[in-house]
C-alpha cells in the first residue's frame, strides 16, 4: 500500500498537490464522528426494521400454526359427530320403541326378578339414551368453541399479516438508506484519502499530533537534564561542606539544600516511570468511517498518527502505552470509546505499532 502510494504520489504535478491540499482543508473541517455516527445511527436503524419484520413474520407464522392446530382439531371433531349422532339416534329409537311398545313392556316385566330389577332396567335404557344427548351436546359445544377461536385467530393473522407488510416496507426503506450512507461514506472517504495523500506529499500530515509527541520528549529530556544537573550540584556542595571545617553551619545548609535538590529529581523521575493502570481498550479508524476524519481535538485521523481517544482525559495529553511487551506515546485527541467498559480506543498508527487488535487490555501511565 505505500508503494502504490508513493507511486501516487510521484504521478501528481505541483498544481495538483496544492489543489488537493485546499480540498483537504475543507474536507478535513468536518468532524469524522458525525459521518460516522451518522452512519451508524442509519445502519442500526436498519438492522432495526430488520429485527421488526422478523418479529411480524414470526407472529404471523405462529398464529398460522395455532390456525391449522384449530383446523386439525376441528376436523376430529367433525369426523366424530357423524358416528355420534347415529349411536344416539339409534338409542332414541330403541328407548322410544321400548316405551311405545306394551309387549316389551310386559315382557321386561315378567323376566325381572321383582319390580325393582324392572325400574334399574329402565334407568339403564333412559341413562344410556342421555349419555349419548350429552356427548353430543357437548361436541357441538366444543365445535363452536373451536370455530369462534377460528374466526379470533383469523382475525389476529389479518391484522400480524398487515403488520409483516408494514414493516417489510420499513425494512426496505431502511435498508436503501443505510446503503445510500455507506456508498456516501465510501465516497468522502476516498476525497478524504486523497486529501491526506496530497498532505503527505507537502509533508505536513499529523503535524499537531508529532508536536505534542515531540514537545512530551523534550520536556522528558529537559526534566533529565535537570536531575543530572540536580545530582552534579549536590556532590559539589557536600564536597564543600566537607573541606570546610570552619564552615560547618553553611556546609550543613549546602548539604541540606543539595538533598532538597536530589528530592526534586528523584520526584520527576517517579513521575516519569509511574506504574501503569490497566484498562479496557479497542481500537477504531479501519473499515469504521472514521479514517480521514476530524477527532474532537481538530487532527485527523490518519494511518500513522498516534492519537487516541479517551472520555474525560484532557485533550492533548501524552500518555505512555505498554501490551504484550511493547510500548508507544500516544497523544489523546479524541473522545470515546462509549461501548462496554472500554477506556481507551487506539487510532490505527497505534494499535499496530503495539500489536494491538479488536479488544484487549493494555497498560497506560500519563507522560505529560
Amino acid at each position: 500500500m505505500t508503494a502504490n502510494k508513493g507511486a501516487r504520489r510521484g504521478m501528481r504535478a505541483a498544481g495538483a498537490i496544492g489543489a488537493a491540499t485546499a480540498l483537504a482543508l475543507s474536507l478535513w473541517s468536518v468532524p469524522a464522528t458525525a459521518h460516522a455516527a451518522d452512519l451508524e445511527s442509519l445502519q442500526n436503524a436498519a438492522i432495526k426494521a430488520g429485527e421488526d419484520y422478523q418479529a411480524a413474520v414470526d407472529k404471523s407464522n405462529e398464529l398460522q400454526g395455532k390456525i391449522d392446530e384449530n383446523d386439525q382439531r376441528i376436523s376430529e371433531l367433525e369426523a366424530q359427530l357423524p358416528e355420534q349422532k347415529q349411536k344416539a339416534a339409534a338409542a332414541i329409537r330403541s328407548h322410544y320403541k321400548f316405551q311405545q311398545d306394551q309387549a316389551n313392556l310386559i315382557s321386561l316385566l315378567l323376566t325381572s326378578d321383582s319390580f325393582s330389577e324392572f325400574l334399574s332396567t329402565a334407568q339403564y335404557f333412559t341413562t344410556i339414551t342421555s349419555s349419548n344427548l350429552d356427548e353430543i351436546e357437548q361436541l357441538d359445544s366444543m365445535e363452536k368453541e373451536l370455530e369462534q377461536t377460528k374466526q379470533d385467530l383469523e382475525s389476529e393473522k389479518a391484522a400480524a399479516d398487515a403488520q409483516v407488510s408494514v414493516t417489510q416496507q420499513a425494512k426496505e426503506e431502511a435498508d436503501q438508506t443505510a446503503s445510500a450512507a455507506e456508498e456516501k461514506a465510501k465516497e468522502d472517504q476516498a476525497a478524504k484519502q486523497a486529501a491526506y495523500e496530497a498532505a503527505v506529499a507537502q509533508g505536513t500530515q499529523d503535524s499537531d499530533t508529532n508536536a505534542a509527541l515531540q514537545a512530551a520528549a523534550s520536556k522528558s529530556a529537559d526534566t533529565s537534564s535537570d536531575s543530572s544537573s540536580s545530582s552534579s550540584s549536590t556532590s559539589t556542595s557536600s564536597g564543600n561542606g566537607s573541606s570546610s571545617s570552619s564552615s560547618s553551619s553553611k556546609g550543613s545548609s549546602s548539604s541540606s539544600s543539595g538533598s532538597s535538590s536530589k528530592g526534586s529529581g528523584s520526584s520527576s523521575s517517579s513521575s516519569s516511570s509511574a506504574s501503569y493502570k490497566y484498562v479496557q481498550a479497542s481500537m477504531y479508524g479501519e473499515g469504521d468511517g472514521f479514517m480521514y476524519g476530524t477527532t474532537a481535538s481538530g487532527d485527523t485521523v490518519t494511518p500513522t498518527s498516534m492519537g487516541v481517544a479517551m472520555k474525560t482525559m484532557p485533550l492533548g495529553t501524552v500518555i505512555e502505552i505498554t501490551y504484550n511487551g511493547r510500548t508507544v506515546r500516544a497523544v489523546v485527541n479524541d473522545r470515546g470509546p462509549y461501548a462496554g467498559n472500554r477506556q481507551i480506543d487506539l487510532q490505527p498508527a497505534v494499535a499496530h505499532a503495539l500489536g494491538f487488535d479488536g479488544v484487549g487490555t493494555v497498560g497506560y501511565r500519563v507522560v505529560s
